[in-house]
Protein backbone atom coordinates (compact mmCIF):
# COMPACT_ATOMS: atom_id res chain seq x y z
CA UNK A 1 0.00 0.00 0.00
CA UNK A 2 1.30 3.46 -0.93
CA UNK A 3 -0.27 6.70 0.26
CA UNK A 4 0.50 10.40 0.86
CA UNK A 5 1.06 11.41 4.47
CA UNK A 6 1.87 14.31 6.73
CA UNK A 7 5.19 13.47 8.37
CA UNK A 8 6.47 15.01 11.60
CA UNK A 9 10.00 14.71 13.00
CA UNK A 10 11.52 15.78 16.31
CA UNK A 11 15.26 15.44 16.89
CA UNK A 12 16.66 16.13 20.35
CA UNK A 13 20.43 16.23 20.45
CA UNK A 14 22.75 16.47 23.47
CA UNK A 15 26.50 17.03 23.11
CA UNK A 16 29.03 15.45 25.50
CA UNK A 17 29.33 18.92 27.09
CA UNK A 18 25.59 18.92 27.87
CA UNK A 19 24.43 21.41 25.23
CA UNK A 20 20.96 20.56 23.95
CA UNK A 21 19.16 21.31 20.72
CA UNK A 22 15.74 20.36 19.38
CA UNK A 23 14.55 20.49 15.78
CA UNK A 24 10.88 19.90 14.92
CA UNK A 25 9.80 19.70 11.28
CA UNK A 26 6.76 18.73 9.21
CA UNK A 27 6.83 17.40 5.64
CA UNK A 28 4.57 15.97 2.98
CA UNK A 29 5.73 12.42 2.38
CA UNK A 30 4.88 9.25 0.53
CA UNK A 31 4.55 6.13 2.67
CA UNK A 32 4.89 2.55 1.46
CA UNK A 33 3.82 -0.41 3.61
CA UNK A 34 4.78 -3.91 2.52
CA UNK A 35 3.24 -7.28 3.40
CA UNK A 36 6.56 -8.48 4.88
CA UNK A 37 6.38 -5.86 7.68
CA UNK A 38 8.81 -3.36 6.17
CA UNK A 39 7.94 0.28 5.56
CA UNK A 40 9.44 3.32 3.89
CA UNK A 41 8.89 7.07 3.82
CA UNK A 42 10.24 9.50 1.25
CA UNK A 43 10.10 13.29 1.26
CA UNK A 44 11.76 16.32 -0.30
CA UNK A 45 14.20 18.08 2.03
CA UNK A 46 14.25 21.62 0.64
CA UNK A 47 17.00 22.79 3.04
CA UNK A 48 19.32 20.02 1.78
CA UNK A 49 18.12 20.36 -1.85
CA UNK A 50 17.35 16.66 -2.17
CA UNK A 51 15.39 13.64 -1.04
CA UNK A 52 15.37 11.86 2.32
CA UNK A 53 14.21 8.28 2.76
CA UNK A 54 13.52 6.38 5.97
CA UNK A 55 13.15 2.62 5.79
CA UNK A 56 12.41 0.19 8.56
CA UNK A 57 11.63 -3.32 9.66
CA UNK A 58 10.97 -4.81 13.09
CA UNK A 59 14.70 -4.97 13.96
CA UNK A 60 16.31 -2.04 12.11
CA UNK A 61 15.88 1.37 10.51
CA UNK A 62 17.88 3.34 7.95
CA UNK A 63 17.99 6.99 6.92
CA UNK A 64 19.34 8.01 3.49
CA UNK A 65 19.78 11.63 2.43
CA UNK A 66 20.71 12.92 -1.00
CA UNK A 67 21.38 16.56 -1.81
CA UNK A 68 24.01 19.06 -0.69
CA UNK A 69 24.82 16.63 2.12
CA UNK A 70 24.63 12.89 1.48
CA UNK A 71 24.39 10.36 4.26
CA UNK A 72 23.49 6.73 4.87
CA UNK A 73 22.81 5.73 8.47
CA UNK A 74 21.78 2.30 9.72
CA UNK A 75 20.38 1.61 13.19
CA UNK A 76 20.12 -1.74 15.04
CA UNK A 77 19.81 -1.85 18.84
CA UNK A 78 23.07 -2.71 20.59
CA UNK A 79 25.22 -2.40 17.47
CA UNK A 80 27.78 0.21 16.50
CA UNK A 81 27.47 0.59 12.73
CA UNK A 82 29.56 2.49 10.22
CA UNK A 83 27.79 5.25 8.31
CA UNK A 84 28.46 7.44 5.29
CA UNK A 85 28.41 11.24 5.62
CA UNK A 86 29.55 13.48 2.76
CA UNK A 87 29.13 17.26 2.98
CA UNK A 88 30.40 20.06 0.73
CA UNK A 89 33.37 20.18 3.16
CA UNK A 90 34.29 16.53 2.55
CA UNK A 91 33.64 13.01 3.78
CA UNK A 92 33.55 12.19 7.49
CA UNK A 93 34.04 8.92 9.34
CA UNK A 94 30.82 8.36 11.27
CA UNK A 95 29.26 5.58 13.37
CA UNK A 96 25.95 5.11 15.13
CA UNK A 97 25.29 3.10 18.29
CA UNK A 98 21.57 2.48 18.78
CA UNK A 99 20.19 2.17 22.30
CA UNK A 100 16.43 2.16 21.58
CA UNK A 101 14.26 1.46 18.54
CA UNK A 102 10.47 1.18 18.69
CA UNK A 103 8.20 1.29 15.66
CA UNK A 104 4.43 1.04 15.55
CA UNK A 105 3.28 1.04 11.94
CA UNK A 106 -0.38 0.73 11.06
CA UNK A 107 -2.34 1.10 7.82
CA UNK A 108 -3.18 4.80 8.31
CA UNK A 109 -0.41 6.03 10.63
CA UNK A 110 2.88 5.22 12.28
CA UNK A 111 5.27 6.24 15.03
CA UNK A 112 8.99 5.55 15.40
CA UNK A 113 11.21 6.27 18.39
CA UNK A 114 14.97 5.99 17.96
CA UNK A 115 17.73 6.77 20.49
CA UNK A 116 21.33 6.60 19.34
CA UNK A 117 24.83 7.86 19.94
CA UNK A 118 26.58 9.53 17.02
CA UNK A 119 30.35 9.23 16.70
CA UNK A 120 32.54 11.33 14.40
CA UNK A 121 36.13 10.11 13.94
CA UNK A 122 35.58 7.66 16.84
CA UNK A 123 34.62 10.45 19.28
CA UNK A 124 31.13 10.83 20.72
CA UNK A 125 29.56 13.84 19.00
CA UNK A 126 25.99 13.62 20.32
CA UNK A 127 23.32 11.54 21.97
CA UNK A 128 20.22 11.81 19.81
CA UNK A 129 16.55 11.04 20.31
CA UNK A 130 14.54 10.96 17.09
CA UNK A 131 10.76 10.74 16.99
CA UNK A 132 8.99 10.30 13.67
CA UNK A 133 5.22 10.08 13.28
CA UNK A 134 2.86 10.32 10.36
CA UNK A 135 -0.78 10.12 9.40
CA UNK A 136 -2.39 9.39 6.07
CA UNK A 137 -3.59 12.41 4.08
CA UNK A 138 -6.70 12.18 1.94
Amino acid sequence: MIYPARLHTRLRSTTPEGQQDEIVQTYRAMVALRDNGTWSLRYTDTENHGQTALQGAPQWMSISRDGDTRSRLLFRVGERLESVYVSPMGEFQMHTHTTLFNATVEAEQGRVELHYELFLSDSLAAQNELEVWWERQT
